[in-house]
């Protein structure tokens, strides 16, 4: 088992969870990170920070795999539980962007910023924190 981390020093870090022993540095970013989150099957994980960049990264080859660029910070980041997406929640907006063709595949706008997200465990719903501490929460249309 695996636990991954990121912070200040602009690395994510991979850990083997038994020995509590580091495994990999990732490196590729060029400011902090505010958020890491790994895949539902654990084959992936997601990084974002204040470089506006979402790096995805292989868990099992420990390489790079791609970035996708926000356009702003990114304050959370989030896999969908059952399509091949990633939500990033970026200053004032929330992107959707599909995995297979590195699009977004949609984009909600706000007034506030968001800070923090999460799918419910079927998919359907997306919980957004904002700096306004209010939750808001989105049902997500099949597409």
């Amino acid at each position: 088992p695996l636990i991954v981390s990121a912070g200040g020093d602009k690395l994510v870090k991979v850990w083997n969870l038994s020995n509590c022993k580091l495994r990999t540095n990732h490196h590729g970013h060029n400011s902090y990170l505010n958020t890491v989150t790994v895949s539902p099957d654990g084959s992936l994980c997601a990084s974002g920070g204040r470089d506006g960049k979402a790096m995805l990264w292989d868990l099992n080859d420990g390489k790079h795999l791609y970035t996708l660029e926000s356009g702003d910070i990114i304050n959370s980041l989030c896999f969908s539980p059952n399509r091949y997406w990633l939500c990033a929640a970026t200053g004032n907006s929330i992107k959707i962007w599909d995995l297979e063709t590195k699009t977004v595949a949609d984009e909600v706008k706000s007034e506030k910023q968001c800070t923090s997200l999460a799918w419910s465990a079927d998919g359907q719903t997306l919980f957004a924190g904002f700096t306004d501490n209010q939750i808001r929460v989105f049902e997500v249309q099949h597409r």
